[in-house]
């Protein structure tokens, strides 16, 4: 449990959409942590950070688990009318993130939301004010409604 290995373990998830930031997003905070406190590469984690990572590190083999469906339109659906695309962001002391969702509306007016791409990132180590990080939020919901409009 050094800074080493937990980077490694952190680095190692492959998450290309975000679908799993909220997630990753706890191992990364750690980390920010211990470079916070002074700690080198091969130094221990403190006790309390030690529990923290343990709970973070025994929930990893759940997310084996996770079925994410990526088909955007149903089989049911019908022909679709229209399509939108939404995005959401938010930050707070810890971190800062959004999420973009496509809407779809068929002909009969049924809806289907999907989530698309969502992307989180802790907070600098620098003091920023909330205001500053909700901006750096929206920030990543313009790039990400850039990417995903290509």
């Amino acid at each position: 449990m050094t800074r080493r290995g937990i980077l490694s373990t952190v680095a190692s998830i492959y998450d290309p959409l975000g679908f799993l930031s909220p997630c990753v997003l706890i191992g990364k905070q750690i980390l920010q942590q211990m470079c916070k406190d002074g700690l080198d590469w091969d130094s221990p984690l403190s006790e309390e950070q030690q529990e923290k990572w343990e709970l973070w590190r025994n929930a990893l083999p759940s997310l084996a688990d996770m079925k994410i469906e990526r088909c955007f339109k149903p089989k049911d659906f019908g022909e679709v009318e229209k399509i939108e695309l939404h995005h959401f962001s938010d930050a707070s002391t810890i971190g800062y993130g959004q999420c973009s969702y496509l809407r779809l509306v068929d002909v009969n007016n049924n809806v289907h939301c999907t989530l698309a791409m969502a992307k989180a990132k802790v907070n600098p180590k620098k003091q920023v004010t909330i205001p500053r990080l909700e901006l750096q939020a929206a920030t990543i919901s313009a790039k990400v409604s850039r990417i995903l409009k290509q």
